[in-house]
């Protein structure tokens, strides 16, 4: 079964690009490819595809954030993969409090577009390594501030596996490299993202990464809980 495919950026060029890189893409499938937000949100319920391509820097009265959120909040929703550049830390958190399951850099697309693609099909959260630093620092507080408590809270239902496996999504490793650096299989590394999910809230495995950066554990004396 191939996984369907809707393409948003206000780039013509950038556009083409994408759609070559994923044409050899035997199991991919590009149904549609638009250039603004609410061509983005009528293009998923006219195909109803799996995952959705996202800009965030969107041209008009709807940018790629608030086009993620409105797909986000539809009923039975595709994963969105927000494909974006350096310069956008605020619509990168955005987009991740709006439901994006994974960010990828378009300067990397040609080599991980389509893995990316496949992890947001399966659920599994995709950040580009250059982009996770910059996205979890958007988040972080110091010790002392309310966000920081609230997120200790938080985490103190994860057991220390949990808490390991978080770190490591935030720092942009993919289930199968984690499943090989902890020697457990990736339906395993996936069962536990799930699982720390649904203990703090989270909605996302990107969202699980931030949570647990956000809690400061690094200065504890104990970073398990």
């Amino acid at each position: 079964m191939r996984i369907r495919v809707v393409m948003v950026d206000d780039e013509v060029l950038v556009l083409d690009s994408l759609q070559r890189i994923l044409a050899k893409e035997s199991d991919i499938e590009v149904v549609a490819a638009v250039s603004t937000g609410l061509d983005a949100a009528q293009s998923v319920r006219d195909h109803r595809p799996d995952v959705v391509l996202m800009d965030l820097l969107l041209k008009g009265e709807m940018d790629g954030v608030e086009a993620t959120r409105r797909i986000r909040n539809m009923l039975h929703p595709p994963g969105v993969l927000a494909v974006t550049s350096f310069d956008t830390d605020v619509y990168m958190r955005g987009a991740l409090n709006a439901g994006a399951t994974g960010f990828l850099l378009k300067t990397d697309a040609t080599d991980s577009l389509a893995t990316a693609i496949r992890m947001t099909h399966a659920g599994d959260p995709m950040i580009s390594p250059q982009l996770t630093s910059r996205l979890i620092s958007t988040y972080i507080a110091p010790s002392t501030d309310p966000l920081c408590e609230a997120a200790r809270q938080k985490v103190t239902a994860l057991s220390d596996r949990e808490i390991q496996v978080a770190q490591m999504v935030g720092a942009g490793h993919t289930y199968g490299e984690i499943s090989e650096r902890l020697f457990i299989s990736a339906s395993t590394v996936k069962s536990t993202v799930g699982r720390a999910m649904s203990k703090v809230g989270a909605d996302s495995g990107a969202q699980l990464a931030v949570v647990v950066a956000q809690a400061r554990l690094d200065l504890l004396g104990d970073a398990t809980t």
